[in-house]
């Protein structure tokens, strides 16, 4: 692809980290092929952050502060974390302090740590054994949904398990990490309706998820 491409309104190259891509996004792509026929996507996945002014990247969805250089950053989603498991280890699960029991999976690439949540469960300071440690959030999950442990996750990373009863989430206790899910764009430029269109759309698909956890 160059990045004349980008001038071409049926095509959309859109970058997103492959956890989101994976978890999130791909279940719904049919829905935005229905809703925009004439509009094509093409899908960057990496954990780069990578600059649309200077690359044929339409725009970018990322997790982090929100405060990267030379490009335009657009708060999405607030990031909050809470405990998942298995349905099975869930069952035993009556209090917040019952979850000390059970073997931790660690997400080794977190920009957080486990006391983010006990601390808004009344239990900073309390820890978890460690059952295993994983550099990536997918691998994570799928432990989880194994029923090798409880991890701590977010809303776009579980939300399609939690869905189809793959996994629950014990107490309905959230916190919120510091973190969101940002849109990338050129700094500078008037996004083009291929854009719009896309975050609009995005928008109400995150609308639906967050209501899996009201």
């Amino acid at each position: 692809v160059s990045i004349a491409s980008r001038k071409d309104d049926t095509i959309l190259t859109i970058s997103v980290a492959p956890v989101f891509a994976a978890r999130w996004l791909v279940h719904r792509l049919d829905r935005f092929a229905e809703r925009h026929p004439d509009i094509k996507l093409r899908l960057d996945a990496t954990t780069n952050l990578v600059n649309p002014a200077l690359c044929d990247v339409d725009i970018g969805i990322r997790v982090g502060n929100g405060k990267w250089p030379d490009v335009k950053a657009e708060l999405l989603l607030a990031q909050e974390v809470f405990p998942v498991c298995s349905p099975e280890m869930a069952a035993n699960l009556k209090e917040p302090a019952d979850i000390l029991a059970l073997p931790a999976i660690i997400d080794g690439r977190a920009m957080f740590t486990w006391e983010v949540w006990m601390r808004e469960a009344g239990l900073s300071g309390a820890t978890l054994p460690t059952r295993h440690v994983f550099n990536d959030a997918s691998l994570c999950l799928d432990a989880a949904i194994a029923g090798q442990g409880v991890m701590l996750a977010w809303q776009t990373l579980a939300a399609f398990a939690l869905a189809e009863g793959r996994l629950a989430a014990p107490f309905g206790i959230r916190a919120q990490t510091g973190f969101g899910h940002y849109f990338v764009t050129a700094e500078g430029t008037r996004e083009p309706k291929k854009v719009r269109d896309f975050k609009a759309w995005i928008r109400e698909e995150m609308a639906g998820t967050l209501a899996l956890f009201r």
